[in-house]
C-alpha cells in the first residue's frame, strides 16, 4: 500500500527541524562546517531526504536567517500592538528586543554575530534573489524602530530621516552590546546583580531614546 502524502504541517515541521539542527551545528561547529551530509547525519535520514526541502547549506543558511528575523518582527510587533503613544511604543520594542536575544541566544549569534554569509556575499550568484529576501526580512525588523521614531519627531525632512537612522543604529549597538555581553557571561564575570543591571541599563537606554526629541530640536 502506498505511503500517504505529507500534509503541509507535516511538510512545515520537517522543514523547521532540518533548520533547527543545521543552526545547532553552525553554532557548535561553524558554518564551514555545516553539510547536508551532517544535518542528515543527525536526523537518522539520507541526504536525499534533506534535498527534497533544501537545495543546498546556503538556502539552509538564508532560510534559517530569515526564520530568525520573522521571529523578531513577530515579537516586537506584538510587545508594541497593546500601545498607542510612540513613548509606550519604543519602550514595548527595545523590551522587547532585548528578550528575544536572551531567550533566543543560538538565532540571535546566527543573525548578528557569526561569520557566515550575508546578502552582499550572495549578489551575482543564483541565490541573490533569497538573500535579497534574507536581507528584507532583516531590515523590516529596523523599519519598525525608524519609523516609530520618526513619528515621535513631528517635523519633516533629509536632516531628520539622516537623525533617526544614526540614533537607531546608534542605539541598536547599544542593545547589541547588552544582549551580546549577557549571553556570553561575560557580565556574570564582573557583576554581582546581573539582572538589575539589565534592567537599569534597559531603562536608560529607553530614557535616552525618549529625549531625542530634545536632542533634535538642539535643547
Amino acid at each position: 500500500m502506498p505511503k500517504a502524502p505529507m500534509t503541509r504541517e507535516e511538510i512545515d515541521n520537517t522543514r523547521a527541524r532540518i533548520l533547527d539542527t543545521a543552526l545547532t551545528i553552525i553554532i557548535e561547529e561553524g558554518f564551514n562546517n555545516l553539510s547536508v551530509r551532517k544535518i542528515a547525519s543527525r536526523l537518522g535520514v539520507t541526504a536525499t531526504t534533506i534535498y527534497n526541502y533544501y537545495t543546498n547549506k546556503n538556502e539552509i543558511n538564508l532560510m534559517i536567517r530569515i526564520r530568525g528575523f520573522e521571529k523578531l518582527h513577530a515579537l516586537l510587533t506584538k510587545h508594541a500592538a497593546p500601545f498607542n503613544d510612540i513613548e509606550n511604543k519604543i519602550k514595548a520594542m527595545v523590551r522587547a528586543y532585548i528578550e528575544f536575544g536572551l531567550t533566543n541566544p543560538s538565532y540571535y549569534d546566527i543573525m548578528f554575530n557569526l561569520h557566515t554569509p550575508k546578502y552582499l556575499d550572495y549578489v551575482g550568484t543564483d541565490i541573490e534573489p533569497l538573500a535579497h529576501t534574507e536581507k528584507q526580512n532583516a531590515l523590516k525588523c529596523l523599519s519598525l524602530f525608524t519609523e516609530t521614531i520618526s513619528a515621535y519627531i513631528p517635523v519633516r525632512g533629509k536632516r531628520k530621516d539622516h537623525f533617526v537612522l544614526y540614533q537607531v543604529v546608534k542605539f541598536w549597538s547599544d542593545l547589541h552590546g547588552l544582549v551580546t555581553l549577557t549571553n556570553s557571561r561575560l557580565f556574570h564575570e564582573v557583576l554581582d546583580d546581573v539582572d538589575s543591571f539589565i534592567q537599569k541599563r534597559t531603562s536608560d537606554m529607553i530614557e535616552d531614546i525618549t529625549n531625542m526629541k530634545a536632542i533634535f530640536n538642539g535643547e
